[in-house]
């Protein structure tokens, strides 16, 4: 059932159950009221003394109606005169009462006929003269309730008029109602089909937010937007998956079919002992060297996008500057490096995985220069950051290459053969180690002009 047809009926329920009571309490208080005006009269018929004295003498007359019926009962019981009520040419039938009543008081009883109800009121054991003869009598005087049940029988009809009118009235505006009020929550499932088809750019109509739907339809989009925030991002993250999955695999060839190329060369005979054999074994060797870089780096990638930061210590900065331009003028002298550092900084970092950024960084600088070109390494403060900083004056990087050298396996130069490009990963392991350690790297490059990558991580607070 519908929400809307639950609401309609429940408020056509609960409007027929108060029409009912209102009318029924109208009723039995209306009929109360009419009875008691029966019993006054009745009471100020008592209070007349000719009934005591001679009931049968007030029919005498010319009164063309009687509005009371009078029974009188002597100590044996008996009825001893009687006076009807009604009109004199067409009297009412007298109450249907045989016997004298047990005690005094009010009571309903029927006609002889059982056509009419009268109220009667007895006045028991009364001790008066009767027609100049003293004794006790029981004297009953009724009249007719026709009037009283008329009056209650119009007004119980009109009341259960009144009620079914206003119960069908009160159903069609309780419909019109909630169509109308719910009318937004139609919308708000159209537009929640929608999205459930697969359209994640479709909202929910907005309400009026001072209202409930309007709050629920305010939460459900963002719900919606950060549902389809966490699939776009859970798709990217497959695709960088399956694409880092690609490379490496691609990468992991070339070396392995160069190994295995010169196998089978001296398997089959090809490279017999001397310099022919040196050079293929010379060969495999580089092969397997630049392999197992190759796995390292990707088991290094994997250990960070695990958030496993190794041991964290306190680590002075500018010496591990020193040590790794040191490091960098040994392996290759053909590059001038220069350090320049005012004062020592201490961060809180894995040593080895911020020894490997430094390394990264010089390597980088080195293998996309021209020889003979300055690379300038700096270390300083900036509002609560150590900033490392790797400067070098070759031919910058095309604009068009910036935004993605920290990508995995990604060559601003794809010319470049793996022996002197590298394998890509050298960036992406320092933007990795450096968030992993709450730090930020820029890199600002124009053609010409050189290439700096600034890093940035916090300070430790010694205290």
């Amino acid at each position: 059932m519908a929400i809307r047809t639950k609401i309609a009926a429940a408020m056509a329920v609960l409007l027929i159950v108060a029409v009912s009571i209102i009318g029924f309490v109208t009723v039995q208080t209306v009929s109360g009221h009419l009875i008691d005006q029966l019993d006054h009269k009745l009471h100020g018929v008592l209070e007349q003394g000719g009934i005591r004295s001679a009931p049968g003498s007030a029919a005498t007359g010319a009164v063309p109606y009687n509005e009371f019926a009078v029974l009188v009962f002597n100590e044996s019981g008996q009825i001893i005169d009687g006076m009807a009520a009604g009109y004199k040419d067409s009297p009412y039938p007298l109450p249907g009462i045989t016997s004298p009543p047990d005690a005094s008081g009010y009571s309903i009883v029927d006609s002889t006929d059982g056509d009419m109800t009268y109220r009667a009121v007895t006045l028991a054991d009364e001790k008066l003269s009767y027609n100049g003869i003293p004794g006790t009598y029981t004297i009953v005087v009724a009249t007719s309730m026709e009037g009283v049940e008329a009056t209650i029988a119009t007004l119980t009809k009109t009341v259960l008029i009144t009620g079914f009118v206003v119960g069908a009235l009160g159903i069609l505006i309780a419909w019109a109602i909630t169509r109308r009020g719910l009318r937004v929550v139609d919308h708000m499932v159209a537009d929640a089909e929608h999205v459930a088809s697969g359209n994640l750019e479709h909202r929910i109509t907005a309400a009026d937010p001072r209202t409930e739907m309007g709050r629920l339809s305010l939460a459900l989009n963002r719900m919606v937007s950060r549902l389809t925030d966490a699939i776009t991002q859970r798709d990217r993250q497959h695709e960088r998956l399956r694409q880092f999955v690609a490379d490496a695999g691609h990468e992991l060839r070339t070396p392995l079919t160069a190994i295995g190329g010169y196998v089978q060369l001296y398997e089959s005979g090809a490279t017999p002992p001397g310099e022919k054999l040196d050079r293929a074994m010379s060969r495999i060797g580089s092969e397997n060297a630049r392999l197992a870089k190759l796995v390292d780096d990707l088991m290094v990638l994997s250990r960070l996008d695990e958030e496993v930061g190794g041991d964290r210590e306190l680590v002075e900065l500018t010496q591990l500057a020193q040590d790794a331009v040191d490091d960098a003028e040994v392996a290759d002298s053909t590059h001038p490096i220069s350090l320049t550092a005012r004062e020592p900084l201490t961060v809180v970092a894995n040593e080895g995985q911020l020894r490997q950024v430094l390394v990264n960084l010089l390597t980088n600088a080195r293998v996309h220069t021209p020889r003979g070109t300055a690379i300038e390494v700096s270390v300083a403060e900036n509002a609560g950051w150590a900033v490392l900083r790797v400067h070098d004056h070759g031919p910058g990087i095309p604009a068009e290459h910036r935004q993605k050298v920290f990508d995995r396996f990604y060559r601003a130069d794809p010319s470049r053969s793996r022996a002197t490009g590298g394998s890509g990963l050298g960036l992406s392991i320092v933007s990795s180690i450096v968030a992993a350690h709450g730090g930020e790297i820029r890199l600002d490059s124009e053609p010409g002009q050189g290439t700096t990558i600034e890093v940035r991580l916090p300070i430790a607070r010694l205290e």
